[in-house]
């Protein structure tokens, strides 16, 4: 293993160190380029839209260059130079692999990104491709879980790290694998992007963001109880360095999971309001439940805004059960009691 150099302790200077340092070697120069090769064909593609009269979303763009940036992270800095010495630096690398970069880069949605700016002839062979059944299966959150957790549960416990860190070719392999099972996990939950013939619902997504948790503590806390004593420490780091990096890893790993799983959170959320509102809707036409205002009933057309909802007071369950909320004539709400008449507003 080639010998890397030390930091000092956690600090300023200790990160000025690590993100002020460039990493060289054709690995270094490789992925540069591509980087910048993605981002050039990004923004050029945003612009022919742009020309077309059709707006991009400005926040997928921006979550592209943070995508890449967190690939700039792992593989241009001193990170991969000090992470053969700390190992606080190695997980940082590898939560940038498996979670940041990968959830960043499906936010921005390249693949829709990409089908609206090429010519018909290569949309219908792309999607040929993004519908094909070796696709599906590849893309299937089963074959993401089982790579992305397989490849870290080896890697951190199973003697991987050791192995590639002393040969780096296998390291860039292995990081490479990160990235790649990173994306798989995180293209369903926030991607808008049509691969492999199908969509998830919302509910579907925030699952499949979250369900990972246990299996990221599992490993935290193995690294922090020793069990990986034997395949990092000493041979690699002390002791303390991977307890260290165990605790970051579970706090930046939970940290990075809760950010991600907002946007599909908030589809669910804003799905379930459209969903109330068509439900309103429908008793409204169907004269079960009546609107009304704070003096009686509500004389207008029913008003519904542009996500669904109806934005007319209701009556509540109390004000139904009251005089003042029944209206005569609707099927199952009665009249007025006798003796007393029931007046609109």
């Amino acid at each position: 293993m080639p010998h890397a150099p030390s930091l000092p302790p956690f600090g300023l200077r200790a990160i000025w160190l690590v993100l002020s340092r460039v990493s060289t070697g054709p690995w270094t120069v490789f992925t540069l380029a591509v980087e910048l090769g993605l981002l050039g064909w990004y923004l050029s593609a945003v612009q022919r839209l742009a020309r077309r009269g059709r707006r991009w979303p400005r926040y997928r763009t921006l979550a592209f260059v943070g995508g890449l940036a967190m690939l700039a992270l792992a593989w241009q800095t001193g990170v991969p130079v000090y992470a053969g010495s700390v190992f606080t630096v190695h997980i940082i690398q590898h939560l940038a692999l498996m979670i940041a970069a990968p959830a960043l880069l499906a936010l921005a949605a390249p693949v829709t990104l990409l089908m609206q700016t090429v010519q018909r002839a290569t949309k219908v062979r792309l999607l040929r491709v993004l519908r094909a059944k070796p696709t599906r299966y590849v893309v299937h959150p089963l074959t993401a879980g089982l790579g992305n957790y397989g490849i870290m549960f080896w890697f951190f416990l199973d003697g991987g790290i050791t192995l590639a860190m002393a040969h780096p070719a296998l390291m860039d392999l292995v990081n490479v694998g990160f990235l790649f099972f990173g994306c798989l996990t995180w293209w369903p939950v926030l991607s808008p992007d049509f691969i492999g013939g199908r969509r998830y619902h919302p509910l579907v997504r925030v699952v499949l963001g979250v369900i990972g948790m246990p299996f990221d503590s599992v490993l935290a806390i193995t690294l922090m109880m020793g069990g990986a004593t034997q395949s990092i420490a000493p041979t690699l780091y002390s002791v303390g360095s991977v307890q260290t990096g165990a605790e970051v890893f579970w706090i930046l790993s939970m940290l990075l999971v809760g950010l991600a799983v907002i946007p599909p959170t908030a589809k669910l959320l804003a799905s379930e309001q459209r969903s109330s509102g068509r439900q309103l809707r429908q008793l409204v036409e169907h004269q079960q439940l009546a609107p009304v205002s704070e003096r009686g009933w509500w004389q207008g057309s029913v008003q519904v805004d542009a996500e669904g909802l109806i934005t007319v007071p209701w009556a509540t369950e109390d004000e139904l059960r009251s005089d003042a909320g029944r209206r005569p004539g609707l099927p199952g709400v009665p009249g007025p009691a006798p003796g007393r008449q029931a007046t609109d507003a």
